[in-house]
């Protein structure tokens, strides 16, 4: 055994000698001689083969190293491919993870850009809304100040008619007492309270009625009461029918005030409604600017952290494929020493004697 340890020497000595097939057993031999480690196993050799010792001891211990560095390459093979299927399932994992938050970031960035535009929008509508709002009150207001004032006109008017209705039917009453032979005296109180009220109410209508009742009171006969009731008749008929005129042109623009307002009315509705979902939507589109902008930054981050791990794996599986090639390589190189020593030793121990011989009469 002890003979057997300088040969592992010698195969670590050789195993960066870098020789080629052609060259013969004593140019291999004197390759080994120049390193130290080769020095001393061929001073091991030199010795065995002085000595008389089985060079198929060392034989089997080069059959042993051959066999164990075929053995350690099998078990970097399979080291090599697990390591390989984890490395490439790592890689589809974060290269999936990767692509998963760029399509993430690629949805915030368009969320909120698409709700910061709605946003931009929903607020020149709101204002155009509270403006719109604005304008249907001032509508409203001045439409109903104009309804009013039509209504008051008309109570105002209507008023009139009647006393003026009023007068005349006292008036007729007044002739038709002076036609049944009643005194002027006994009714001048009354004729004369006509006659301001007709005279107060300044209506050209009954410039021809005050002229009769004035030529009236100075002398009574039965034509001028006959001509005077006629133009009673007349003037009260006009009235009546005047009145008539007013109340339908109220009733028609009460009518039109009713569909008018509930026009507005249901127009300021929708509008105050509009005006509440946008100022909602407004608010809700803030936030989910809000949201998505944090989103996208933690989504960044995550990328970052994905891709800063995916270039680590890659370096990881560089320098394991570099370290595997590396040892594969010079465990080849491990068995070509091997294999030109057992060359050497089994099929040329001549040519080694005779160089040993050599080396130690020049050495």
């Amino acid at each position: 055994m002890a003979r057997i340890i300088p040969v592992l020497a010698l195969i670590l000595a050789v195993a960066t000698a870098r020789v080629t097939r052609s060259e013969s057993p004593k140019e291999v031999l004197a390759q080994i001689n120049k390193d130290s480690f080769g020095n001393s196993i061929l001073s091991v050799l030199q010795l065995q083969l002085a000595t008389g010792g089985p060079v198929g001891e060392i034989q089997i211990l080069l059959n042993n190293i051959a066999s164990q560095l075929n053995g350690d390459q099998k078990k970097a093979d399979k080291v090599h491919e697990s390591d390989t299927v984890a490395f490439e399932k790592i890689i589809a994992d974060l290269e999936q993870e990767i692509a998963y938050h760029q399509t993430q970031i690629v949805a915030l960035s368009n969320l909120r850009d698409s709700t910061t535009e709605a946003l931009g929008e929903a607020e020149v509508e709101v204002r155009v809304v509270t403006s719109d709002i604005a304008n249907n009150e001032k509508s409203f207001a001045d439409e109903q100040a104009t309804r009013n004032s039509q209504h008051e006109t008309w109570v105002r008017k209507d008023a009139e008619h009647v006393d003026q209705i009023d007068a005349i039917d006292e008036a007729s009453k007044i002739v038709q007492h002076l036609q049944a032979g009643v005194a002027f005296a006994q009714l001048k109180s009354r004729f004369e309270k006509v006659q301001a009220k007709l005279m107060e109410s300044k209506h050209a209508l009954f410039k021809p009625l005050i002229n009769a009742l004035t030529q009236l009171a100075s002398k009574v006969d039965n034509k001028s009461i006959i001509k005077i009731l006629e133009l009673l008749a007349q003037i009260r008929q006009q009235l009546v029918a005047s009145r008539a005129s007013l109340l339908a042109t109220e009733e028609k623009q009460a009518a039109n005030w009713e569909v008018q307002s509930g026009h507005l009315t249901e127009e300021h509705k929708r509008l105050v409604e509009r005006k509440a979902f946008l100022e909602n939507s407004i608010v809700q589109f803030k936030v989910t600017i809000q949201e998505a902008v944090e989103d996208l930054e933690d989504q960044t981050l995550f990328l970052e952290d994905a891709e800063d791990s995916l270039a680590i794996q890659e370096r990881w599986a560089a320098e394991q494929e570099a370290q595997y090639e590396a040892q594969t390589f010079e465990r080849e190189q491990q068995l070509e020493v091997v294999e030109r020593l057992q060359e050497v030793l089994t099929q040329k121990v001549s040519a080694a004697s005779e160089f040993l011989q050599i080396r130690e009469e020049v050495f």
